[in-house]
């Protein structure tokens, strides 16, 4: 695409949705004319119209009418009305990952951070590390808000730039970062990625794109992260959480405090600096070492690290807690796969409760589908586990496949048809010492805000 600055008003196609709401953002403040459609009204679309964003929730086609650009995500179908009004105008149409790699090659340092699991949360460790000191003041576009910014983006004025490389229909492709990052490499997006190798394939790809003066950051742990950087003529640095790893950042000594890890970074093999997290979980061992690594690889100070992370107390709907049920801790958290599913239950588990109650609204009938048995191997390790009725998002139901499929699939689960037939049964079972945990990318987080009311 051309250079941005030879456009003056830029139209947003899904605008209420994390990224974009925060690309529209990033773009505001730096004088464009922004608008965009939703199709319904958010908390994130009233804050961007309480910013002097003009959105529209009806189609018309005189809403994108003066844009110079139009920007649509991955997720919005090609036969869209709004895009069909855009390519009728003439309007210039790019995806929202075209958007942030153009946007990404502003800044000299540049950090894509990658993987099927725990990108928003290893960004958010990441940017708070860079914003314990004031002279760092990265921009940051993380895939869920960071409290301590209250925001899922920040514009900042160092030269470097913190963001989500997502996968999903190669969207990462789009980004050329200096350094990238590969937390892990599993099957998902099967409405896209076909296979394994078809995935690995991709982030290799991605890995490519860093050029020969990049520096590709590895889970040495993650078989598949592994192929993807075979071949790379750039640096790799590597890091493991596993114990005795042959990796450049690992760790050592590791103890665990109501479910909050503290333990030895090592760099080569030498002991580096003690850590604490504040966030639960021995998987989030692994995503504090990538976000060390990239620190380090940044210059940054071991008291800087030492400091972000212990203040970062997660981004929302990751683990997030939300308030009491009944005396029992409620806990929302994104997990939608069952690799994410695994060690979310594992960290609750930690924090030693007397039961865990587990509600997974499935996201998608594709993954549903690919993944039926393993979400019930992985919702098996919960006390009580409860279905919601599917998040389809973009899909229609091709494979017939409910709840009920997956439910029948766990001993002792029970499907429900409403949020609402969910909440009333939970305010009968659940009580002091639980933990309950809603679970999944659509909108479960609204049945965990009713639990807490």
């Amino acid at each position: 695409m051309k250079s941005l600055n030879e456009y003056k008003s830029i139209y947003f196609i899904g605008i209420g949705g994390i990224s974009m709401s925060s690309l529209a953002m990033i773009l505001k403040n730096r004088g464009y004319n922004i608008a965009g459609y939703d199709r319904r009204k958010t908390t994130a679309t009233e804050k961007l119209e309480n910013d002097g964003i003009t959105i529209f929730y009806d189609f018309n086609e005189s809403n994108c009418a003066g844009a110079d650009l139009c920007v649509y995500t991955a997720a919005i179908a090609a036969d869209n009305p709004e895009i069909v009004s855009a390519r009728n105008k003439n309007i210039p149409l790019i995806t929202r990952g075209e958007l942030l790699g153009t946007i990404a090659k502003d800044y000299r340092y540049s950090i894509g951070i990658s993987g099927t699991h725990g990108k928003s949360t290893t960004s958010g460790m990441l940017s708070q590390i860079f914003l314990t000191h004031p002279e760092y003041d990265p921009t940051i576009l993380v895939g869920a808000e960071l409290p301590s910014i209250h925001s899922a983006f920040k514009t900042g004025r160092s030269e470097s730039f913190i963001f989500e490389a997502c996968e999903y229909k190669d969207s990462f492709l789009n980004f050329f970062p200096k350094i990238c990052v590969v937390l892990n490499v599993e099957l998902d997006h099967t409405d896209y990625f076909k296979s394994i190798e078809n995935m690995t394939e991709s982030f290799s790809k991605f890995i490519t794109n860093c050029g020969e003066d990049g520096i590709a950051v590895i889970n040495a742990s993650s078989p598949n992260a592994l192929k993807a950087v075979k071949g790379y003529k750039g640096s790799v640095i590597s890091f493991s959480s596993e114990p005795d790893a042959d990796a450049d950042f690992t760790c050592n000594n590791v103890e665990f405090t109501e479910g909050f890890a503290s333990f030895d970074v090592l760099m080569h093999h030498g002991f580096l600096m003690r850590v604490k997290l504040s966030v639960p979980g021995s998987h989030n061992i692994s995503n504090a070492l990538a976000a060390i690594a990239c620190a380090k690889l940044c210059s940054l100070p071991n008291d800087a690290i030492i400091e972000g992370l212990s203040q970062f107390y997660g981004v929302c709907r990751r683990f997030e807690y939300k308030g009491l049920c009944n005396e029992a801790a409620v806990y929302d958290d994104y997990a939608h796969h069952p690799q994410e599913i695994t060690p979310t239950l594992a960290a609750a588990k930690n924090m030693n409760p007397k039961s865990i109650i587990a509600i997974f609204e499935p996201h998608t009938y594709t993954r549903l589908h690919d993944f039926l048995n393993e979400f019930a191997e992985a919702l098996s390790a919960a006390d009580k586990v409860i279905i919601a009725p599917i998040y389809s998002a973009r899909e229609q139901n091709i494979y017939g496949i409910t709840q009920y499929d997956l439910s029948e699939k766990i001993n002792g689960s029970i499907a429900f048809d409403s949020f609402e037939a969910i909440n009333e049964y939970i305010r009968q079972i659940a009580k002091k010492g639980d933990i309950i945990l809603t679970l999944g990318a659509g909108d479960v987080t609204e049945l965990a805000n009713m639990l807490v009311i």
